[in-house]
């Protein structure tokens, strides 16, 4: 607590998303230990940078073999094994066997401006289309990109202009509703005020994230994909929060039959919990633009590129692909149960693999966001890292290889935490500590 209020007097506010006064003093698989010495299982996997946990053993021995023969050198000036090795391996993933590049730099927010200008410079083009309730970054490009959150925009702007956001149509629409409305917006902007042919892009998260864990609609994803390609408009999936096997494949795009992207962004699990992101695209794509138009110093440094390929080598062994197939079955099950057992809390729960989003009821004189923050609130004083998106939605994103007793602890948490708030034994004061989206 005494570090909670200090950093309150010289860190900046918009700099934390706070649920609880956490202060980190240890982290291991998907236990975190506070100052205190309590333990915690871990439901949000660092905002899903950490897709294997805190200290995996083949990372940490990876950065230390790095350190041992040099920390960083920037890779705008020279080369290095680790650098080039890693994008070896992303390219050889990209959908659809397509020949791609990489272009590194420090996280997905700047992977989303490396987007932009590519798209830009490739296609001629100023326009790009992205989507309602989407999360892509802080830096000024990403936020541009943004819809999620008013205070990500408000009393900056002016912003990048030629965005242009439409509605999303989730898996939780109607197959006829989506079929019958879900290209209405764009095409109404198309035939009044805007060209089709100016489109440079179509950004778009597979799965929102911080939009409440909601999958694209498949019809609404393959009619929009089939006018991109009507167009010459680029079709980019951005993987930041869900890539890395996250939704139980190596990139979300997968799940949707018949979608090969352009380009794919990706950040968070790509540095396997260091700073790294990157944007990854058709040859010709990544090859339109020449140096300096997207580099920086850190951009692709060894360092973070030794720790993502140890991560990138396991999730290639059968032991990783058993057991997430395994925690992906459990945590589907886990959350049926939950929700049979407290159906006056529950409203849903959707998910792509080992991204989920649990929404919450309103009930018992209280609204859903405030339910969902009390029954939040209290699992961490359970033992539970576990926090909240689009108000009422729980985000369940623990790391992938969490042990399957760990999995079934936190659900059981959960369950008492609703026990807890059903009883009015969460008193109204927690909401002291709330701060987030």
């Amino acid at each position: 607590m005494e570090v909670f209020r200090e950093d309150k007097e010289v860190c900046s506010k918009c700099s934390h998303l706070s649920y609880y006064p956490l202060v980190i003093a240890k982290a291991e698989g998907a236990i975190i230990t506070d100052v205190d010495g309590n333990e915690f299982i871990d439901f949000l996997s660092s905002a899903s940078s950490l897709n294997m946990g805190s200290a995996f053993p083949p990372v940490v021995k990876a950065m230390k073999d790095q350190i041992d023969s040099f920390s960083q050198y920037t890779p705008a000036y020279t080369y290095n094994m680790k650098t080039t090795a890693y994008a070896k391996r992303l390219v050889s993933v990209f959908p659809g066997d397509v020949k791609a590049k990489v272009c590194f730099g420090n996280c997905g927010s700047d992977a989303n401006d490396a987007a932009v200008k590519f798209a830009r410079a490739y296609t001629g083009r100023q326009k790009i289309a992205v989507f309602l309730n989407g999360y892509h970054g802080s830096t000024y490009g990403s936020a541009s990109l943004t819809t999620c959150s008013i205070n990500m925009r408000d009393k900056m702007g002016p912003f990048l202009p030629e965005i242009y956001a439409f509605p999303f149509y989730g898996a939780d629409m109607p197959d006829d509703v989506v079929e019958a409305e879900s290209m209405r917006d764009i095409e109404r902007a198309c035939s009044s005020y805007i060209n089709a042919k100016e489109f440079a892009a179509v950004i778009i998260e597979p799965l929102q994230g911080d939009g409440g864990i909601l999958p694209a609609h498949p019809i609404f994803m393959k009619k929009l994909y089939n006018w991109c390609k009507e167009n010459a408009i680029l079709f980019i999936s951005e993987e930041v929060q869900q890539g890395f096997w996250r939704t139980g494949k190596f990139f979300g795009i997968e799940h949707f039959e018949g979608i090969v992207p352009d380009g794919v962004i990706m950040g968070k699990s790509i540095g396997a919990g260091t700073p790294l992101g990157a944007f990854m695209a058709r040859t010709e794509i990544i090859d339109c633009l020449p140096a300096p138009a997207h580099l920086f110093t850190l951009g692709g440094n060894p360092l973070s590129c030794a720790a993502g390929i140890a991560a990138f080598d396991y999730y290639q062994t059968d032991e990783f692909q058993e057991l997430l197939a395994s925690n992906v079955e459990l945590i589907k099950k886990l959350a049926d149960e939950l929700q049979a057992k407290h159906p006056d809390i529950i409203d849903f729960h959707r998910e792509l693999g080992m991204s989920m989003g649990i929404g919450i009821k309103q009930g018992y004189g209280h609204t859903a966001e405030d339910v969902t923050y009390k029954v939040l609130y209290r699992a961490y004083q359970r033992g539970l890292i576990v926090i909240s998106l689009a108000g009422k939605v729980l985000r369940i994103q623990p790391p992938l290889n969490i042990k399957p007793e760990e999995l079934t602890r936190g659900f059981e948490i959960i369950a008492e935490s609703i026990d807890d708030f059903k009883a009015g034994d969460i008193p109204d004061s927690v909401f002291e500590f709330r701060a987030g989206w």
